[in-house]
């Protein structure tokens, strides 16, 4: 296992749930219900694993001591991070069945773009972070939720 296995085993969730909220906002036999019930899931799975990369593994590469490293962190954290915010905000817009089948058309719009963002942002972490904290010599957050031996 790598410091960042959970990490990716993340996103390889994240992106099953993106696509089956795709596919009930474009279902013929559109649920609305339904689809609240999805958007819920792929939230709170999305925090969870938020939490993790900014509690433990932005911090640890930002301490890095290579400056390179460091610096690179920082140039993701600083391009990826507000891309969060942006699926808080939709959820905000979009936290009812109501409000969802009022407006079906503008949501799936909406959805498709923020689950585009998103997903660019976990290749980009898969690509570009990931390989850093992997080659690190110690785990990630060792005393924590991230180490290794619990990854």
């Amino acid at each position: 296992m790598t410091a960042t296995t959970t990490f990716r085993r993340q996103h390889r969730e994240l992106q099953r749930l993106a696509a089956e909220l795709s596919r009930g906002a474009l279902a013929p036999g559109y649920d609305a219900d339904r689809i609240v019930v999805l958007l819920h899931r792929f939230l709170g799975t999305l925090r969870v694993h938020a939490a993790m990369e900014n509690e433990a593994l932005y911090p640890s590469l930002l301490a890095h001591p290579d400056p390179a490293i460091r610096a690179r962190a920082g140039a993701l954290h600083a391009e990826l991070g507000p891309l969060y915010g942006l699926m808080d905000d939709f959820a905000a817009r979009w936290d009812t069945a109501a409000e969802i089948d009022a407006r079906r058309i503008r949501f799936r719009i909406e959805l498709a773009r923020v689950l585009a963002r998103l997903g660019w942002r976990m290749m980009r972490e898969d690509r570009d972070l990931y390989p850093m904290a992997d080659a690190r010599d110690e785990p990630i957050g060792a005393s924590g939720p991230l180490s290794r031996s619990s990854a």
